[in-house]
């Protein structure tokens, strides 16, 4: 190829025409509008992720939280008591008695749990008042076996031996924290019964299977 001197001169000179001059604004307005509608998108792209799925998890997240609470609860109120033995310690005489219970809990569903149980005893004609708690760690799957001590001083055993109805209400207190993939959940149950009348009220859950457990 050779190069025409009067060529340069010519170029440098040329305009473009209207209509090609207007072409070439309308292509530039096209590839802007496309450049500034992708960022656009990747942008609106980014918070509909990040604020709406996200969001979406979070709900997600939060009703499976729900559904594990519910489920926690029933954990809490499929727990049974599958075995009873009672120890008794004479060795404080005449002074004082004790005697130590122990139960076997069974936590059949898949939550560990810590758990606080008070049994409180009310001899309400004789004027005596005894209690114990225990906290203990239940697995999964497993069963327990926590002890619960009482002590009962001489004037108190004195006093029930003139009771004749030997009459009590026993109120048993039972606080949890289960611990689930979403996070720990604290719950409550609160049950009594009546020896002289037989009634039992609860807010869940069952104390056991009778008064025919078998021993631990």
């Amino acid at each position: 190829m050779q190069f025409c001197p009067g060529l340069g001169s010519q170029l440098a000179g040329y305009r473009l025409s209207d209509p090609e001059v207007k072409h070439r604004s309308e292509k530039k307005l096209a590839i802007a509008i496309v450049l500034v509608a992708l960022a656009v998108s990747g942008v609106v792209g980014y918070f509909v992720y990040d604020n709406i799925v996200k969001a979406n998890q979070a709900a997600i997240q939060a009703v499976a939280a729900a559904n594990e609470k519910s489920a926690a609860s029933s954990a809490v109120d499929n727990m049974t008591i599958t075995c009873a033995s009672n120890a008794y310690d004479y060795s404080g005489l005449p002074y004082r008695a004790s005697f130590t219970s122990t139960f076997g809990v069974d936590n059949p569903s898949k939550y560990p749990m810590n758990t606080t149980w008070i049994f409180s005893i009310n001899y309400r004609n004789a004027g005596v008042f005894l209690t114990s708690a225990q906290t203990f760690h239940v697995s999964a799957h497993s069963v327990a076996y926590p002890k619960w001590r009482f002590t009962i001083t001489s004037s108190q055993i004195t006093a029930l031996d003139r009771d004749s109805t030997k009459a009590f209400r026993m109120v048993v207190d039972r606080t949890f924290t289960v611990q689930g993939s979403f996070g720990n959940y604290p719950l409550s149950r609160h049950d009594t019964y009546d020896s002289a009348t037989g009634a039992s009220t609860g807010t869940g859950g069952s104390l056991g299977g009778g008064s025919n457990l078998p021993s631990c």
